[in-house]
């Protein structure tokens, strides 16, 4: 079971989930399917912020600057948090100020919402430890909740899938022992209002 747990824990790693969120987005909405262009430019956009904020904990890790590739110490998460944070902003205002693609202001809230998503975890994290994972699985719910109200297309299986992917990760996460009920919990309704709030 532990090597489920960790299996679940990597493959739906915080770092990962925009991607997914894309992924979901191409599935769901038809103004994405029409336009690979842009699909493609937002793919490698989300790539590289997947990669670079990986070989930036690689280095904190090798420098003991935190110890274990969960932090687990909230002691040690306020500048892995902020690094993450950095990089999601430069993306943002890379897309908002980009003259090469033109993105609409959905997706361009999309990634503001991972930008705030990630800001109030970082405020959150100086008094209480959060789960980032769950942040991230209430992150893409609340990205599907919006496209479904939005276009009123609402599908059971999106829904039962994405409650089944959370409840997989909260369980991972806890019989990992890297967080308690209460840290899963508030991740993940932290990552649905943040997102949510962000895209109405």
């Amino acid at each position: 079971m532990t090597k489920l747990a960790n299996l679940v824990s990597v493959v739906l790693h915080p770092l990962c989930m925009p991607l997914l969120t894309l992924g979901l987005l191409l599935a769901t909405d038809g103004y994405l399917t029409h336009r690979m262009a842009l699909f493609s430019y937002l793919f490698v956009l989300l790539l590289i912020n997947t990669l670079a904020p990986a070989i930036s904990m690689f280095i904190l890790k090798k420098r003991g600057i935190i110890s274990d590739w969960d932090i687990r110490m909230r002691r040690e998460r306020p500048w892995p948090f902020l690094l993450v944070f950095a990089y999601y902003l430069m993306a943002y205002v890379l897309v908002v100020k980009s003259t090469a693609v033109e993105v609409p202001l959905f997706y361009r809230n999309v990634l503001l919402s991972l930008v705030v998503a990630i800001a109030f975890a970082w405020i959150v994290t100086w008094k209480i430890k959060i789960s980032m994972h769950m942040l991230a699985q209430g992150g893409i719910m609340g990205v599907y909740l919006h496209v479904a109200m939005t276009d009123q297309i609402w599908s059971l299986s999106w829904i039962s899938a994405l409650i089944l992917s959370a409840g997989l990760v909260g369980w991972s996460r806890q019989h990992l022992g890297a967080h308690t009920s209460g840290e899963l919990y508030l991740g993940y309704v932290l990552g649905v209002t943040s997102v949510w709030f962000t895209l109405f």
